[in-house]
C-alpha cells in the first residue's frame, strides 16, 4: 500500500455534505461525504491510529472522519488551531441542523488529505 498526502480543498455545507476537490477552483469534485449520514466518528490528534503528519506538521494538526462503510479520512491542516476549528466544524454538521457553512478560504487552502492507494 502506497500512502502519500495530497493538497484538497474543502466546502462543508448547512446541509452537512463535506465536499472536497482537486484544486482551489472548485470545478471538478473528487468526493462527497454527508456528515449526519456517513459519518460515525471524528478523531483528533493523538486519536489518529498509526497516523503520521507530513513533514513540519505536528500530530496535532491531524484529525480522521470515519465513515459507516469503514472509509477513513485523514486531514492534516497547517495547524493545531486549524485542525481543531475543522474537528468543531465538522462535529456541528454531525449532529446538529444548524445552518452554516465553512469553507477552506475560511479555515485554510492548505489542507492535506491522507490517500490510500492500493499498488496493482
Amino acid at each position: 500500500i502506497l500512502r502519500r498526502w495530497k493538497r484538497n480543498w474543502f466546502d462543508l455545507w448547512s446541509d452537512g455534505r463535506l465536499v472536497f476537490f482537486d484544486d482551489q477552483h472548485r470545478r471538478d469534485m473528487e468526493d462527497k461525504i454527508h456528515m449526519r449520514v456517513d459519518c460515525i466518528n471524528i478523531r483528533s490528534a493523538n486519536a489518529c491510529q498509526d497516523l503520521n503528519p507530513p513533514e513540519g506538521r505536528s500530530q496535532n494538526a491531524l484529525l480522521q472522519i470515519v465513515c459507516r462503510d469503514g472509509r477513513v479520512i485523514s486531514i492534516c491542516g497547517d495547524s493545531a488551531d486549524d485542525a481543531f476549528a475543522w474537528t468543531m466544524a465538522l462535529q456541528d454538521a454531525r449532529i446538529s441542523s444548524v445552518s452554516f457553512y465553512w469553507s477552506a478560504k475560511t479555515l485554510s487552502l492548505r489542507i492535506l488529505v491522507f490517500l490510500l492507494t492500493v499498488l496493482d
